[in-house]
């Protein structure tokens, strides 16, 4: 059988797409979506002739690591953010307890437990 040829026009340098290239090509994509389905890494590169068709699986490639990396970027901000606010509750609830302990030594006794009801309805909501 021979090979459908697909020539670009319009540049110096003539790029050749043959058909098993393309079919090549179509079958890694199919591989690829797969992989990606069960979180895998992408299959290897396939033996190609074509520049521009390795130039699209290697455009793929890129971006998978792209979103790959961006991923454990993310995850890494959102254990970040759990963190500080895990922080900003214990500074809260120590500055809630100096308010408190000040307006006892002020003599205030009603005052210092107001603030403590109010410091245990944000703790529990």
């Amino acid at each position: 059988m021979e090979d459908l040829v697909i020539e670009e026009e319009g540049t110096s340098s003539a790029l050749t797409i043959t058909l098993g290239d393309f079919l090549v090509f179509i079958n890694w994509m199919n591989q690829t979506e797969k992989s990606l389905d069960r979180a895998e890494a992408l299959p290897t590169l396939p033996d190609l002739d074509s520049g521009k068709v390795r130039g699209w699986i290697q455009l793929v490639q890129r971006l998978e690591e792209r979103f790959r990396r961006s991923e454990e970027k993310k995850l890494a901000l959102e254990a970040n953010v759990i963190a500080q606010e895990a922080q900003l509750g214990q500074l809260l609830s120590h500055l809630h307890a100096n308010i408190a302990s000040l307006y006892d030594n002020l003599g205030q006794s009603q005052k210092a437990e107001e603030v403590r009801r109010r410091a245990e309805a944000l703790h529990v909501g």
